[in-house]
């Protein structure tokens, strides 16, 4: 999750959908208050912004880098009661002898607070209810290109009831064969006038360098060591119904090349508000 420019969110579609199976449903329903059934909306897919703080260093196993990043997402677009917002921590490696992730979680929240970007947990991000958590499974990165794809799987046990459906109306919570499809997009950037050195630099990754240990944060030399990162993306639930598998379909690509402008805009203007 970090490359150092913005990319044309088309691709993004195709990364968010690595591994899926072959047949494809139209969507699910969402319930942002998790009140069940009939306060459920119909989603496609679902639109992310954020920010992270990725850590890197050199790695002769990989002829390259492994890296480690923090972060958090929120839901943009979203029309219910509550926000959607995602902490995340992923592992991975970039290297002649291959790159991907290794490892990592991301946890989904539900919040009435409204307050993503602020104070509270981590960045707003982890204040609310949880409602899932993912384990990173696979996914690739490609750094020339310098766009990623994220594959996390469903903790068993952990979907809350009244949040996710199928299109029958079946509550998904009973179903722990979910997978969350993740295409990202970054470019790095000055967290001045934003939470996200105290929130989630020092706070969330444990950083105790420059900004966390009484000094101003200063970004590493060229970015090599460490770098903030403004993210953007999208995000699709993979589930199989009762009968077959299925899983949701990502908006076209024209769609998403449209999205690219505004969920930037979005994200800056979160991050000169937090």
């Amino acid at each position: 999750m970090r490359p150092s420019r913005l990319i044309p969110l088309a691709v993004l579609a195709t990364l968010a959908t690595l591994s899926l199976p072959t047949r494809a449903a139209s969507g699910w329903y969402l319930n942002t208050a998790g009140t069940g059934w009939s306060g459920a909306s119909f989603v496609s897919s679902l639109n992310v912004a954020g920010a992270g703080f990725v850590e890197q260093e050199l790695s002769w196993a990989v002829l390259g880098i492994t890296f480690q990043e923090h972060g958090a997402y929120q839901v943009v677009g979203n029309t219910g009661s509550h926000e959607l917002t995602v902490s995340y921590n992923v592992t991975g490696a970039v290297g002649l002898l291959g790159s991907g992730f290794t490892g990592g979680t991301l946890d989904l929240y539900a919040d009435s607070a409204l307050d993503f970007g602020g104070t509270q947990g981590f960045y707003g991000a982890d204040n609310g209810t949880r409602i899932a958590r993912f384990t990173v499974v696979g996914g690739q990165i490609d750094p020339i290109q310098r766009q990623v794809g994220v594959q996390a799987q469903l903790v068993a046990g952990s979907l809350a009831s009244g949040y996710f459906f199928d299109l029958e109306g079946n509550d998904l919570s009973g179903r722990d064969t979910l997978t969350l499809s993740l295409g990202i997009s970054s470019t790095i950037v000055d967290p001045a006038g934003t939470n996200i050195v105290p929130e989630i630099v020092c706070q969330q990754a444990g950083f105790t360098g420059a900004g966390c240990n009484g000094q101003a944060y200063q970004p590493s030399f060229l970015d090599l060591r460490y770098a903030t990162v403004q993210d953007v993306g999208v995000a699709t639930l993979d589930y199989p119904t009762l009968n077959q598998p299925v899983t949701a379909v990502p908006e076209p690509a024209s769609a998403l090349m449209l999205l690219t402008g505004l969920l930037g805009l979005a994200a800056r203007q979160r991050f000169r508000q937090g």
